[in-house]
């Protein structure tokens, strides 16, 4: 074998390697290796967008991961390690508003250090009682917007 093929085999098998991590690399990225979707949305409640919360998916027959995020001014986006495996889900949704008055901050913060007070504004027929489900279907990112009411009375039994 000549130097020029050994130089040739080195080469084919170096561009061979790279399209190897090339494409290792893409999966990852791309998530399409381990199934799971992103899933974005917004919160409302009360035709308002929650100001700061949580939502978290779990599965409805409690089989395999519960996967969450934060909401921020009423958008969620659950993606990377937080993208959720396809099926249908409970959702919980936790959220939070200013209600205009400033309270102290309490420790560690320094004494006078004053914060806006929040409260929770989703009743807990959104959350610890949840009767929301959403379908994930796998494939492509998925879309679930909730507009959630803080005053009627539920017609179910949860609160």
């Amino acid at each position: 074998m000549d130097a020029t093929m050994l130089d040739r085999g080195v080469k084919a098998a170096m561009n061979g390697w790279f399209l190897g991590v090339l494409v290792a690399a893409l999966l990852a990225f791309s998530g399409c290796g381990d199934g799971k979707v992103v899933v974005r949305g917004v919160v409302n409640v009360d035709g308002q967008p929650i100001e700061e919360g949580s939502i978290s998916l779990e599965p409805a027959d409690g089989q395999g991961p519960t996967t969450g995020g934060m909401i921020k001014e009423g958008k969620y986006e659950l993606t990377g390690n937080a993208a959720a495996i396809p099926g249908d889900k409970i959702v919980r949704i936790v959220g939070l508003r200013k209600t205009g008055k400033m309270i102290e901050a309490g420790p560690p913060a320094p004494k006078g250090t004053l914060i806006p007070q929040m409260v929770q504004c989703v009743p807990g027929r959104y959350n610890d009682h949840s009767g929301l489900h959403v379908d994930v279907t796998p494939g492509k990112a998925n879309t679930h917007n909730f507009e959630l009411d803080s005053k009627s009375t539920p017609s179910s039994p949860l609160q």
